[in-house]
């Protein structure tokens, strides 16, 4: 029975061996891999070829009884420890139960996934083992055959072709969020922003797409700085000191710590030292502060408030003295005041406010029976305007003050 028992080991060897290349009726190279599956998983949890995409993923076929899968074991290892921390995966799919792999998975030192109990090698059309796939990071078949014929060099070229990432989706998918927040940081010219979104940014090295994504932004960062830089000295020759100097802080704000910030520090301090280079520099800073804030005021047009854009236009003269802007509000105020129309409707809303103030104290006093309270708030809108609908209806509220308080 030996000798029998031999014979037909050495005939599926040999037949696994046979038919170890790309199955004909099976999926070829550049077709989607079919997914994985496994009753049972050992040295991880369950794997699937979705939850690895971005990553080159070896699959393997493979079984216990398998004299040139035993063979290609050690290779396998090998190579998993070689390449796995590229951010490739390997992953061996057996049909046989849990409780007979785990031992030999144990005796071989087998340390990457192994999935038990798998009829994924239905869907792959396998005829032979020892068989494996080599999975792109886009989920297509780069490659296919014996795992000791040419799975090394495979891998070797899609790391070239395809590098793959070693971020996982969800985090790969906030990076890029974080890197379109970049991009509009910059194109608005908020480099500090921008540069501060960018620390954000951790494990670019882990991913190709993200890291060319981020050398990209830090190189145009750079070349926004020279351009800075430069346009900062014709500011200076041209004795434009504010403009310089905006300039100088934005290089500051682009390439914190770079060659190009220390020397945008070093000419930012010589302007300053120049006492009129400063006052000139610190007055087109409340310039453009005061152009800004000019615009929130301005706003206020549309709201149709008269009232309220003229206090606004008073109180923004009085905060930015000595600036284009402020001037600007002071020479608007006068104009709404000139307009006889306009002081008519302002005069008349602020004695709507006023009437209707003072008639709701009183009212209010009213009901808390407390006529001797609310008396000088109807007289206060009798006195200051008289010939008003609101004094009218103060008189009337008064006589009937003066008709309770007889009784």
């Amino acid at each position: 029975m030996k000798p029998f028992a031999t014979l037909v080991l050495a005939i599926l060897a040999a037949g696994a061996v046979a038919a170890a290349g790309q199955p004909a009726d099976g999926p070829k190279v550049g077709d989607p891999a079919p997914e994985i599956q496994a009753a049972a998983w050992l040295n991880s949890d369950p794997l699937t070829l979705e939850g690895l995409r971005g990553r080159l993923v070896v699959v393997e076929f493979w079984a216990t009884w398998c004299p040139p899968c035993r063979k290609s074991i050690p290779h396998l290892v090998e190579l998993y420890r070689k390449v796995g921390p590229k951010g490739v995966a390997f992953i061996g799919l057996t049909s046989e139960g849990k409780s007979t792999v785990e031992p030999f998975a144990i005796e071989m030192s087998m340390p990457y996934p192994i999935g038990c109990g798998s009829l994924t090698d239905n869907d792959y059309r396998v005829t032979g083992i020892p068989h494996a796939f080599l999975v792109d990071p886009t989920g297509k078949i780069a490659w296919a055959g014996h795992p000791m014929d040419g799975l090394d060099k495979a891998i070797e070229e899609q790391l070239k072709k395809t590098p793959p990432s070693l971020m996982d989706p969800k985090t790969k998918a906030a990076m890029l969020v974080v890197l379109d927040q970049v991009d509009r940081a910059v194109k608005q010219e908020k480099y500090a922003d921008a540069v501060a979104i960018l620390s954000r940014i951790k494990g670019a090295a882990d991913d190709p797409e993200i890291g060319a994504r981020v050398a990209a932004v830090r190189k145009s960062l750079g070349t926004y700085a020279e351009k800075h830089l430069a346009a900062a000295e014709e500011h200076r020759k041209a004795g434009r000191p504010y403009e310089a100097s905006v300039a100088l802080r934005a290089v500051l704000a682009l390439a914190p710590g770079s060659d190009q910030a220390k020397k945008a520090e070093a000419d930012l301090k010589v302007l300053l030292a120049d006492e009129k280079a400063a006052a000139a520099i610190e007055q087109g800073r409340r310039d453009a502060e005061a152009d800004a804030a000019y615009a929130e005021v301005t706003a206020l047009e549309k709201k149709n408030d008269p009232a309220a854009l003229l206090k606004a236009l008073d109180d923004f003269a009085a905060k930015y003295p000595n600036t284009k802007a402020g001037a600007a509000a002071a020479d608007r105020a006068k104009a709404m005041r000139a307009d006889p129309e306009l002081t008519k409707r302002l005069k008349n809303a602020a004695a709507e406010a006023d009437c209707k103030g003072w008639l709701s104290m009183a009212r209010n006093f009213l009901k808390a029976g407390m006529p001797e309270k609310a008396a000088p708030y109807l007289a206060k809108v009798i006195e200051k305007y008289p010939k008003t609908e609101y004094a009218d209806e103060a008189r009337r509220m008064l006589a009937d003050v003066a008709k309770a308080t007889k009784k």
